[in-house]
């Protein structure tokens, strides 16, 4: 088990705290907004996690939203031409999804550093153009209006309160199998190749097919987030999946924390809330994040889910010099 993901009480104890507020989130909330932002992190998080898959091995895509919306109009297209259960759908598109990255994956992840990350954005950006060019398919800029919506046990998931549970659900099993992930022997070696790719390869660890897995794990996560978002709305548009949407996840990503499941939780916590209360001020969403963005790093560069360690190391560090100053009075 790597030292990045072993059992941590405060750890475990603040990702239990946040499952247990989510679960009780229909029965306190005020209004069925509050609902709705919660399906929405529920969302958010689910793509941040698969972030975080590839970010675990070492490299960032800027292009992790195209996945989301590959996966979205697979599901949509399937359910609403081919008449496909929803459910199946969703599990199709998150199929095509890693099938997808595997192959694009295999190609471009022999590349290092920012050329990876131009690579990635362009595929990101291609994937919105193919969907504004392939109108008689996808919409166009209109999008797909009409999605049918998720039903369990042949009742359909339309309102609110009705989906949260099923979002809730699926975050859950996603949030479980990346922390399984993360304490296996692959998690070890994903971790291993983000820290010294050469090193690593040294010790008999094939380290491009190691982030050509994780790649298609992540991108393959994004895909079931981009479906289960066409469901709940209903609705799947170019719009939603464009470059800023994958800035928004990547600093959702950096200001919780890379290392473990709790990093990506606070971040969805924290800044899934901002599109929302500055909806009439939509120019200031991006400074605001950029600004969060630019604080973390300064003076949290592990994100939110370090600042204990970071008190305790800086109160540590005090003690000594305390202690000297206490000696050296007469």
């Amino acid at each position: 088990m790597s030292a990045g993901t072993s059992l941590n009480p405060v750890r475990a104890g603040a990702v239990v705290l946040c499952i247990a507020l989510a679960v009780l989130l229909p029965w306190f909330a005020p209004n069925q907004f509050y609902i709705h932002l919660g399906t929405v992190a529920c969302l958010n998080l689910m793509l941040v996690l698969g972030l975080a898959v590839i970010a675990r091995a070492g490299q960032l895509s800027m292009g992790h939203a195209g996945f989301a919306l590959v996966g979205g109009y697979v599901s949509a297209l399937l359910t609403m031409n081919a008449g496909w259960p929803p459910l199946l759908g969703i599990v199709v598109a998150g199929l095509v999804a890693a099938a997808l990255a595997a192959v694009l994956g295999w190609v471009i992840l022999r590349l290092r550093g920012v050329y990876f990350v131009l690579v990635a954005f362009s595929f990101g950006q291609i994937a919105v153009l193919l969907a504004l060019d392939m109108s008689d398919i996808t919409g166009g800029a209109n999008g797909l209006v009409g999605i049918p919506p998720v039903s369990l046990f042949g009742h359909a998931l339309l309102s609110k309160p009705d989906f949260y549970p099923f979002a809730l659900a699926c975050t859950l099993a996603v949030l479980l199998f990346t922390w399984l992930l993360y304490r296996s022997p692959f998690g070890d070696m994903m971790a291993a190749t983000a820290e010294n790719q050469r090193l690593t390869e040294s010790s008999g660890v094939d380290t491009h097919l190691t982030q050509v897995i994780a790649f298609t794990i992540g991108s393959g996560i994004a895909g079931v987030a981009g479906a289960l978002s066409a469901h709940y709305f209903q609705f799947i548009s170019p719009d939603s999946f464009t470059f800023w949407e994958s800035v928004s996840y990547l600093t959702m990503l950096v200001v919780g924390g890379r290392v473990g499941v709790l990093g990506p939780v606070i971040g969805v916590l924290v800044l899934t809330p901002l599109p929302e209360m500055l909806r009439a001020t939509q120019g200031l969403q991006h400074i605001i994040y950029g600004g969060v963005l630019v604080l973390c790093l300064l003076f949290v560069p592990d994100g939110l889910s370090s600042l204990p360690r970071v008190l305790r190391g800086r109160r540590k560090s005090t003690a000594p010099q305390a202690a000297k100053v206490v000696e050296t009075r007469p």
